[in-house]
């Protein structure tokens, strides 16, 4: 399995891997490394190969400092030997294999290999949404719970408080039947790290300071489950809103324990007015934030109950029991709440650079908050009238591994007669027209799409607003990344025709799909109008 997902692709394009002593090396005449894929405070990650496995792919973490004595290669050990255990013990931990010392006795250690993203790449894009934060929360949860439930050690039971649970530290891998799996990380890493000797409070503290519990910023030695518990709370609150609850002018020591001690969380509304959750939920996370330790959830099982009561409440939203009646809703596509409203859209005027003639092309629109993408086309009326209302769907196509451009398609569909219209534009990544738009679209979420009638071509006669998936988003800033780190192996004109090529032979598929969504959408509006009808002769055959 994979540990963090594979940056790196520059062995493939032909230009040389960032240099870094250990790559190429062996370490205990077994683990080959290949590539480093994760770096931080703590030490390195690398990519390798276990020689003795038939070169089964595994991470292997470099910690960032050496093994002075024997007292501290004990401590490693046995950090390393209760991590063992807590991955065997639960499949929401990641599981260690091994570990070691390199020849200047700097400590390593060897885990399971994992394909996927941790929660920080993911809440880049957005916060979660209701439903996806109870899964993973619950997942990190049952994690954590295995973990202060505590291991056997020379027969005593011994809880494990993690020290730094942060979204770096929480990865989203898929098990073998393809089904989205929590995993934890570094488990007991950063106790190990602050138990040098000699060392003072700031410098020999280890933890992510926007996490960090305040008696875990104190230097408080015996630390319990209450204080990982602090960090989920912080941790909670920012999958929810994307931001964190506690604001600061520096990131300094000092300043983040002066937010973690003394300043009051706000609530979920007041950072991001457009989160709206239960009661219950909100209580938990105010209280899992209480400076007071004894003020918290004092275990991790109380969270799990309360999670379950929440989506308990989420799921039972069909009936309401106190008058009968049968709560439904029509499927609709959620349209996002937009910088630029429609109306300034009908107020653009078409580019005098432009030909008026059937086209279309993108265009950033400056507002007060931010630049919102927006694609311009130029079609017959009788067309625009045709897929005003239609489905639409958006489409991006790569080969970015030979040539840093995208091909976006925005598809308009008419079921009935079957008829589309595809709006297909080229950006080069290579030029920061192209990089402007791509990671506005990644970053903002939508686009405006405004049509031109070719009878009348002066003004926009009609807007509609297309939500980008939170998959194309992610993708969107991956191939902004690995483009500023790939060498072209083709001309522009050879990756157009390359990208044609593929699009063509995907258009199939899309009609396809967009067919499905259709036959889904009628087939979800005709369950609608049956539960609305049988509650209508429900209440005629009370009255």
């Amino acid at each position: 399995m994979i540990f963090m997902p594979q940056k790196k692709i520059e062995n493939m394009v032909g230009q040389k891997a960032e240099l870094d002593d250990y790559i190429g090396q062996f370490l205990n005449n077994r683990y080959l490394i290949r590539d480093l894929i994760g770096k931080g405070g703590m030490g390195r990650v690398y990519l390798a190969e276990d020689t003795a496995k038939g070169g089964m792919p595994i991470a292997i973490k470099i910690l960032s400092l050496s093994l002075a004595n024997q007292q501290m290669s004990q401590r490693f050990a046995r950090e390393i030997f209760i991590g063992a255990q807590l991955g065997r013990k639960s499949k929401h931990i990641v599981r260690i294999l091994s570990y070691g010392v390199t020849e200047d006795k700097t400590p390593y250690y060897v885990m399971e290999y994992l394909q996927g993203k941790n929660l920080k790449q993911i809440l880049k894009i957005q916060p979660l949404t209701i439903s996806k934060f109870l899964e993973i929360c619950n997942q990190i949860c049952l994690g954590l719970q295995c973990a202060h439930q505590g291991i056997s050690l020379k027969g005593e039971i011994y809880p494990i408080v993690h020290r730094d649970i942060k979204p770096e530290n929480i990865f989203l891998s898929e098990d073998s039947k393809e089904r989205e799996i929590v995993k934890i990380l570094d488990f007991g890493i950063a106790k190990f790290l602050t138990e040098r000797s000699g060392m003072t409070l700031t410098d020999s503290f280890i933890g992510s300071l926007p996490y960090c519990s305040p008696e875990h910023m104190e230097g408080r030695k015996l630390l319990d489950v209450r204080s990982d518990i602090y960090s989920l709370g912080v941790l909670m609150f920012e999958m929810l809103t994307g931001k964190h609850p506690f604001q600061t002018k520096s990131n300094s020591f000092g300043t983040w324990y002066q937010a973690h001690r003394f300043q009051m969380p706000p609530t979920l509304e007041e950072v991001n007015p457009q989160v709206k959750v239960p009661q219950v939920l909100e209580k938990l996370l105010m209280s899992c934030l209480a400076k007071e330790v004894s003020d918290r959830p004092q275990n991790i099982n109380q969270i799990l109950e309360d999670l379950e009561k929440v989506n308990s409440q989420i799921n039972d939203v069909l009936l309401n029991n106190s008058s009968d009646i049968l709560k439904v809703s029509l499927p609709v596509k959620l349209v996002p709440a937009t910088f630029l409203s429609e109306q300034e859209c009908l107020q653009k005027n078409w580019p005098k650079n432009k030909p008026i003639a059937p086209i279309g092309f993108p265009h950033l629109l400056q507002t007060p908050q931010r630049p919102i993408p927006t694609f311009w086309a130029m079609l017959p009326k009788q067309e625009i009238a045709k897929f005003l209302n239609k489905v639409h769907s958006t489409e991006f196509i790569s080969k970015i591994n030979v040539y840093p451009m995208l091909l976006w398609v925005t598809v308009l569909y008419d079921a009935q007669p079957s008829m589309t219209k595809w709006l297909p534009y080229f950006l080069d990544l290579k030029d920061n027209k192209g990089q402007n738009i791509a990671r506005s679209l990644a970053e903002v979420g939508y686009y405006h799409l405004l049509f031109f009638p070719l009878e009348e071509p002066n003004r926009c006669s009609h807007v509609t607003t297309l939500s980008l998936t939170a998959n194309q988003r992610q993708q969107l800033v991956d191939w902004l990344d690995i483009s500023q780190r790939t060498n072209e192996l083709i001309l522009s004109n050879q990756a157009k025709n390359l990208l044609k090529t593929e699009y063509e032979k995907l258009k199939l598929d899309i009609l396809q799909k967009l067919a499905a969504d259709h036959k889904a959408e009628k087939e979800g509006l005709k369950t609608w109008m049956d539960k609305f009808l049988e509650m209508f002769f429900k209440l005629l055959s009370r009255s």
